[in-house]
């Protein structure tokens, strides 16, 4: 006997139902799927039918002279708005598997319907009425069309005056009509093409049922237009949050704005304002209505989607991190010399590549040619030469004024540290200066010599060959005397008499309360850290540095989103931030001799470090700077970007011999690090017990990632070895983004000293992590714990996961205690879209995603 399916079983006996009302069954549990089956089909069908019925006002609205005003391409055809104000997302018909009619004009000129495509009755009102499709009546579409409808029962039904009343559709022997008892000759749509030819100015309309083509006009000079808001589902926004964007017109004379309660919305000389409330909205995703008026008294409804987030929601805003915001790439050379950059050939000074011997003095000397740059005294640094440790100095070369030079190093290799240099830094205190390279497989800078201890009780503290970093720390400028919410650009300050617009400043806390430290850790208790534990002792730390866009009425208002929430009974401080702006490394490779073997804080066999020996370059309180286009071969660290806002860092190689640490933001807010390949060699760390073991890809012990109070970190497109992870050293990171990288999971790299805990605190957000390599650590019964309440060192709060996939991986869902252990997980074992947050959270930001992030991918 050949198996039926439930809806087989089922379809005739719900129309023998239909067809016949009174008949009886004392099968009570079949009446019951009867009835459920008819209700799941009733709502399969009703979009169909909608779709259906909005073809049908459309035309009507056609053919009583409505002029089509925008047409707009959407996935199942167009969007039609109409000159009358009213708007239609209309298609092509498909096939539907139900009895559907399918409806035309008569001869006469009335709607009329047919079942099978060759019998047609005219529609009518209650009153027997024909419904005449050229009425002229001065009566609006949805009055005079027929709507269809499919009742509870399955019965179709017909409305003439929009919705009021309803009679039955019926046959010729007047009774009702069932909608799934066969197969119609109608589809989901009046017309079997639509086309819309731009150029021509022309929409082209096919009926279904008779073929019939009809042209109709289309009006393209009447539009507003948002500039930046072309983002998908919406635009996003945060608490009190306010943006402004570019308005296009045309033959606009009146524009009304209805706008969600809470919502401030203003147009004036095509600059568009939107705020968003100071506080959450019952709805998150609203539609705020531009309704325009021509100068012939045609309307149009322009719509915008925004969402509005508030500090409960997972996600926060990362679109704001890097160069310029992430909105454009760096500039390049030929630029900078439009700009009036000099460009200064080290070959000029006295380096001369590929000969072995030391070019720092040209170096020196080609940076001390610059007009106003003044060389000091190279000087002991502080606190170094001590437990044994070596002595380091500094050669500082100084200018107060922006030097608007290329610094350029011709293909070849140069030396910048021998063994006569070892442990005296070069450091550059000034702005708008470029280092670059012939390119990154053509321009060589070589440390031929590892750099010593300064502390021998740590091994990480030889000084680094080359800074560029402005030496001024912070100062107090104004208490914070309001509340803001997380994600929010606006803070009351107690004064604002030495902030400007366009400085930037350092929203500051330090406060060891103990209820400010338990909202730094929730949920995990305090007594789950050391005493000894600085968070506890010192406080909760937050830096985060902001560029202010206003001042008005004793309060600030920031470029950026404020990262964490601000309560003023904190203490919270506006702070001066001393800085350099438009510093770049560029288009070479930095060459170390770091050797093989690497053990994380250990001696090297001839009495070195392999934490510290070749560091090569750190940049410090810069904003809007940039690496890109380097290289980094046998280093113990890439590089550090520490103090600094909206540096960007990115197209980055690590190899060579394997060493501590690859790229990473330390105190800095907004760092971008993207498309680093770090596959550096060496051995496995392996756990007691077991032998190290060669990889070709071990990759630095810590990958790239975030260490001190860093916050708004992008770490994205990186890939790290297979002995690695993410770097969270501790420290109080807060808000960073992996995002769509690559590389193993393994415990305990990512860093951090005992006392330094947690590794990082809120905000974490892995977004589709592929795992290469994962791993756990022995007590951890083979799951991945982030808090360890046993362990000195193991310490994350919970992050939020989604779409981590590759290797496979078990994330606890508590440890020892009923603490969650992670915010959220979604989708894991497999990728989601979008691909990238950062990506995602640009374009809907800016309506786009810039070219210069679309080139890395």
């Amino acid at each position: 006997m050949r198996k039926m399916n439930i809806k087989q079983l089922l379809l005739p006996a719900v129309c023998s139902l239909l067809l016949l009302p009174l008949q009886s069954c004392d099968d009570d549990a079949d009446k019951q799927a009867q009835a459920e089956y008819m209700k799941e089909q009733v709502a399969a069908f009703e979009g169909t039918v909608d779709r259906l019925n909005a073809s049908i006002l459309c035309y009507q609205s056609l053919l009583s002279g409505e002029i089509p005003v925008g047409i707009t391409p959407i996935e199942t055809g167009y969007k039609v708005e109409l000159s009358g104000g009213n708007a239609y997302n209309i298609g092509a018909g498909e096939e539907v598997d139900a009895f559907f009619p399918l409806i035309t004009i008569s001869e006469k000129g009335n709607w009329a319907y047919s079942f099978d495509g060759s019998n047609y009755l005219d529609f009518t009102d209650p009153s027997g009425k024909t419904l005449n499709a050229y009425s002229l009546e001065d009566i609006e579409a949805a009055y005079r069309s027929p709507q269809l409808q499919i009742d509870n029962e399955g019965f179709w039904k017909i409305t003439c005056d929009g919705g009021t009343t309803y009679a039955y559709l019926s046959d010729t022997s007047r009774s009702r009509i069932a909608a799934f008892c066969g197969k119609g000759a109608g589809v989901s749509s009046l017309f079997s093409d639509i086309v819309y030819n731009e150029t021509a100015g022309k929409l082209s309309l096919t009926l279904r049922a008779d073929k019939g083509l009809k042209d109709f006009p289309v009006i393209s000079n009447f539009y507003l237009k948002v500039k930046g808001s072309e983002a998908e589902d919406g635009l996003t926004f945060f608490l009190n949050e306010e943006r402004k964007f570019l308005v296009e017109t045309s033959d606009v004379v009146r524009t009304r704005i209805k706008a969600p309660d809470g919502w401030t919305v203003t147009l004036k000389d095509e600059v568009l304002s939107i705020k968003a409330p100071a506080s959450v909205a019952t709805k998150k995703t609203q539609p705020i209505n531009f309704i325009i008026t021509s100068s012939k008294h045609y309307q149009r409804t322009i719509t915008l989607e925004v969402e509005l987030l508030d500090n409960t929601d997972m996600l926060p805003n990362f679109s704001f991190a890097g160069y310029m915001h992430g909105e454009i790439a760096p500039p390049e050379m030929e630029e900078l010399k439009a700009r009036g950059y000099e460009v200064i050939n080290v070959c000029d000074f006295g380096a001369t590549p590929n000969d072995d011997k030391s070019d720092r003095q040209a170096f020196i000397n080609a940076i001390a040619s610059i007009k106003g740059v003044k060389k000091y005294d190279e000087s002991r640094d502080d606190n170094t030469g001590v437990n044994g440790g070596a002595p380091s100095y500094t050669l500082r070369l100084h200018s107060n004024n922006p030097v608007n030079t290329i610094i350029y190093f011709p293909e070849g290799e140069y030396i910048l540290q021998d063994a006569s240099e070892v442990n005296h830094t070069i450091a550059l205190t000034m702005e708008n200066i470029v280092i670059k390279g012939a390119g990154r497989n053509k321009t060589v800078i070589r440390m031929d010599a590892r750099n010593k201890k300064t502390d021998n009780k740590k091994e990480w503290s030889a000084p680094t060959m080359l800074q560029i970093k402005h030496y001024s720390g912070l100062s107090d400028l104004a208490d914070v005397t309001g509340n803001a919410a997380k994600g929010s650009f606006e803070i009351a300050v107690s004064n604002t008499t030495n902030i400007h617009v366009g400085d930037w400043v350092c929203l500051y806390a330090l406060n060891n309360d103990p209820d400010f430290v338990a909202e730094e850790i929730a949920p995990h208790p305090l007594s789950d850290l050391d005493d000894k534990a600085n968070i506890k002792l010192e406080g909760a730390n937050v830096i985060d540095y902001h560029q202010v866009t206003a001042v008005s009425n004793g309060k600030l208002t920031f470029a950026e989103p404020i990262m964490r929430k601000v309560e003023a009974k904190y203490n919270w401080k506006i702070k001066k931030y001393p800085h350099y702006e438009n510093v770049g490394v560029e288009d070479l490779t930095f060459q170390g001799k770091a050797v093989k073997g690497f053990e994380h804080h250990e001696e090297t066999p001839d009495g070195g470090s392999f934490d510290g020996d070749y560091k090569l370059i750190d940049f410090s309180r810069l904003t809007n700077s940039w690496m890109r286009r380097v290289n980094f071969v046998s280093v113990s660290e890439a590089a550090s970007i520490i103090s600094s806002a909206n540096f960007s860092a990115y197209d980055i190689e690590i190899s060579g011999n394997r060493g501590h640490s690859a790229v990473r933001s330390n105190s800095s807010s907004r760092v971008f690090i993207g498309k680093v390949y770090d596959h550096s060699s060496g051995y496995r760390i392996p756990k007691a017990g077991e032998l190290a073991e060669w990889m070709e890809n071990a990759g630095q012990y810590h990958g790239c990632g975030v260490s001190k109070p860093s916050m708004g970190a992008v770490i994205w497109n990186v890939q790290w070895g297979d002995d690695a992870c993410y770097e969270a050293h501790a420290s109080q990171p807060r808000a960073t983004l992996i995002d769509r990288c690559t590389g193993a999971f393994i415990p305990s790299r990512q860093g951090g000293d005992r006392y330094e805990v947690p590794n990082h605190l809120g905000d974490l957000i892995i977004w589709n992590m592929n795992a290469t390599r994962t791993g756990y650590e022995s007590n951890w019964n083979n799951q991945f714990v982030w808090w360890d309440k046993s362990s000195a060192w193991s310490k994350t709060v919970p992050p939020v996961i989604v779409g981590f996939h590759g290797a496979s991986i078990n994330f606890a869902e508590t440890f020892i205690s009923d603490v969650p252990q992670n915010k959220r997980i979604e989708s894991q074992g497999s990728r989601v879209e979008p691909y990238s947050l950062y990506e995602a959270q640009l374009r809907r930001r800016l309506g786009y995603v810039p070219a210069w992030l679309t080139a890395l991918k």
